[in-house]
């Protein structure tokens, strides 16, 4: 019986481990720390600067991304900026165009910190492919192996949860069922009435905390699937239009599992 209670506890820390996963997520985007790639036609660096001000810290940092392009050089060039959208300029020629993708600003007792996520065109006539930064993932087999999907998405905690409560359960069911078959096996084999009744009554709560085994087991791995697929993770920088997702859905008519395909 205390193995029955000892799994419904861990059941029910879930919830709480994966809100601690999730507030620990949410505290400094992964691409602060330095990130860079090189695209076809741009580049996604990360740029810093500080200041007293927070829109001077962010003014410094957009011009970070002119200097290190190095197309200013030896140019009397002016840079302006459309909400995220940022253009240099010589003359009346562009000879820079960038965006900003993500920003995360810390504030500190000595004023501001600004990271910029930037995605620069290698060459002002190019177009920019497609980025965005996002905690959400596409659609994968790995949720149906339990803790798999969610390690994928950095969400650790939870993943190791489901893997150990998986384990635990399954390993539950197998020690249960190996008792019941001997102490059914005992029953059988002795003509001792209260033995009976004893090995009787054993296989009978082998039995029960097997059967509670198997529904926590099926439970645990149909959570463990539908939290794969529409739980978010760790924010990550996705590329390219192309997108499918599967997520379910309910209505007062019908419910079941959605599948949408984006370009």
């Amino acid at each position: 019986m205390k193995r029955v209670i000892y799994i419904l506890i861990a059941i029910a820390l879930f919830p709480l481990a994966a809100m601690g996963q999730r507030y620990l997520q949410e505290k400094k985007p992964f691409w602060v720390d330095g990130y860079f790639r090189e695209l076809e036609k741009s580049y996604l660096e990360v740029v810093s600067a500080s200041d007293y001000e927070l829109e001077s810290a962010r003014n410094r940092a957009i011009k970070e991304i002119v200097s290190r392009r190095s197309i200013a050089t030896g140019t009397q060039a002016s840079v302006s900026m459309n909400d995220n959208d940022i253009s240099v300029t010589a003359g009346h020629e562009l000879i820079v165009k960038a965006r900003v993708i993500d920003e995360y600003v810390v504030h500190t007792a000595g004023g501001y910190v600004v990271y910029l996520l930037v995605q620069t065109a290698k060459n002002p006539t190019y177009q920019y492919e497609t980025v965005n930064v996002t905690d959400k993932y596409p659609f994968s087999s790995r949720v149906f192996v339990p803790g798999m999907a969610q390690l994928y998405k950095g969400s650790n905690i939870k993943g190791v949860l489901f893997i150990t409560g998986e384990i635990a359960t399954v390993g539950g069911i197998i020690v249960t069922e190996c008792l019941r078959t001997s102490y059914k096996s005992k029953f059988a084999s002795t003509h001792n009435t209260e033995a009976k009744k004893s090995y009787a009554k054993k296989s009978d709560n082998m039995a029960n905390i097997r059967n509670v085994c198997i529904a926590g087991a099926v439970a645990l791995y149909a959570w463990n699937v539908i939290d794969g697929i529409v739980a978010r993770g760790k924010g990550h920088i996705e590329i390219g239009d192309t997108r499918m997702r599967i997520s379910p859905y309910a209505s007062l008519q019908s419910a079941g599992v959605a599948l949408s395909l984006s370009f």
